[in-house]
């Protein structure tokens, strides 16, 4: 079995006392290791940029803010004609639909058209009932009272 190994218990070699520095060792230290860093050749800037690296950094940084934002500006404007509206599209998208669809559509079973939903077009143009309600007094009146009514107040 091995003995354990204690420090304490082996003698110190003597060191030879040591010497002070000379005068000024450690102020110029930093400078001679960066006098021994290889140096990187600084590309010289281009003679069109050379006014830019004379401005201050806080104009430098609003400068190339201003640049971007322009930038952005720019390219909102210049990207095309604002999309028409949904109404003004839905009118056309409407139009182009003959009377017959249309009608024949309305008729069916599965279509459900409300009241509102018509009053939505006529906001929108108010003639477009012309052309499809052409409807005597006689006619509306027998079409009002087939209406069933759950309050007799409207009668």
């Amino acid at each position: 079995m091995k003995t354990p190994f204690k420090l304490d218990a082996h003698p110190r070699r003597p060191h030879p006392p040591l010497s002070s520095p000379p005068a000024g060792y450690f102020d110029q230290l930093s400078l001679r290791v960066m006098a021994r860093l290889p140096h990187a050749d600084v590309p010289e800037p281009a003679a069109g940029w050379r006014w830019l690296a004379l401005l201050s950094p806080a104009l430098r940084t609003g400068l190339a803010s201003v640049a971007v934002l322009g930038g952005f500006a720019v390219s909102f404007f210049l990207s095309g004609p604002q999309p028409t509206s949904p109404a003004v599209a839905s009118a056309a998208y409407l139009d182009a639909v003959s009377h017959t669809e249309l009608i024949g559509y309305l008729l069916t079973s599965g279509a459900r058209v409300e009241t509102s939903d018509l009053a939505v077009l006529t906001d929108a143009d108010p003639c477009i009932a012309k052309e499809f309600l052409a409807a005597t007094d006689a006619e509306l009146t027998e079409a009002l009272d087939a209406q069933p009514s759950e309050d007799h107040m409207y009668l």
